[in-house]
């Protein structure tokens, strides 16, 4: 699908067609018949489209030795999204996102997977800026993956915190997944991050820039989003580590005490098991021929399950 945006007192707006006014083209899930028609209509390199398809694609920058754009130019970043894992629990994924500048000051983003940040980027106003529209929408596209790589995080951490919080209690496998997806979740973000963080290091020196220098201020604040990201990415994993060892541990604990008090109580319950038989065989007992024997046998065995129950109390297996 193709959705041609043009912009109009600073906002995104949709037309049916390419024209004059169009300055971006969104294209998501491409057919055949539409990866075709872009790289006749804009002389693309096919592989420029056709590398999104594939979800495990690098980031990389292509045409950054240009002075002018003589020829189209590709920037492939990695952002995230989320989804449900084998496992039946929410993990975030990362994918590629192909931002293309042609040659007549267009700009073709290209992704084959929902992009959460697109849908709030379509509804957002376009920073007003003294660049050309290439380079507003590159850096404005940059700045919205960023930020959206740290929102996401904070998500995991609350969810991490919320697993924490459940330690205490937990007997169940159903933790342990949880936690297992959010460590996958973060071992994708800092291989994206890292590898945008080295394409994003790379607009420094660009030449496609008509003037360097205006670029830098947001070009800094992109980088700073991104190097904070990567950061409490990195501290995040190290310690979902150390939870997750935590977690396992107490898991097997609290089902080792579970265990504890159900052999206490079976050594409990054992006694007037053993007291019935006793009373129960047909041969001569004490206290046989007296009228009062069941109450006399349930005061000792009562008496016996009592004491029994409080020294096990003391000793904690109870």
């Amino acid at each position: 699908m193709i959705n041609y945006l043009k912009i109009e007192n600073s906002q995104l707006v949709s037309s049916q067609t390419d024209t004059a006014e169009t300055v971006w083209l969104a294209v998501e899930k491409p057919t055949e018949e539409e990866i075709n028609q872009l790289v006749a209509t804009y002389k693309l390199p096919k592989d420029y489209i056709t590398g999104v398809l594939d979800d495990n694609e690098n980031s990389r920058f292509e045409g950054l030795h240009q002075n002018t754009l003589e020829e189209p130019a590709l920037m492939l970043l990695q952002y995230p999204h989320a989804t449900i894992s084998p496992s039946g629990y929410t993990q975030m994924d990362t994918f590629p996102f192909a931002i293309i500048l042609t040659t007549d000051g267009k700009v073709i983003t290209v992704i084959n997977n929902s992009a959460d940040f697109l849908k709030q980027t379509f509804t957002t106003p376009v920073p007003d800026s003294e660049l050309p529209i290439q380079e507003t929408l590159i850096l404005y596209l940059s700045w919205q993956i960023s930020t959206c790589y740290n929102r996401f995080l904070k998500e995991l951490i609350k969810q991490t915190n919320k697993l924490e919080g459940e330690l205490k209690v937990s007997t169940e496998n159903s933790q342990l997944y949880q936690m297992m997806d959010i460590q996958k979740s973060l071992v994708y973000f800092e291989s994206a991050i890292n590898s945008n963080l080295e394409v994003l290091n790379m607009l420094y020196n660009a030449r496609i820039f008509t003037d360097p220098r205006a670029h830098l201020p947001r070009l800094h604040d992109i980088l700073v989003e991104t190097k904070q990201a990567a950061t409490t990415t990195k501290i995040q994993l190290k310690l979902v580590d150390k939870v997750s060892d935590t977690f396992s541990a107490i898991v097997s604990n609290n089902l080792n005490n579970v265990m504890k008090i159900l052999t206490s109580l079976t050594i409990v319950l054992t006694i007037p098991t053993i007291i019935g038989g006793i009373f129960g065989m047909n041969v001569k007992l004490p206290f046989a021929n007296r009228e009062d024997a069941f109450f006399w046998i349930f005061i000792v065995t009562t008496a016996t399950c009592i004491i029994v129950i409080r020294r096990l109390k003391k000793r904690n297996l109870l």
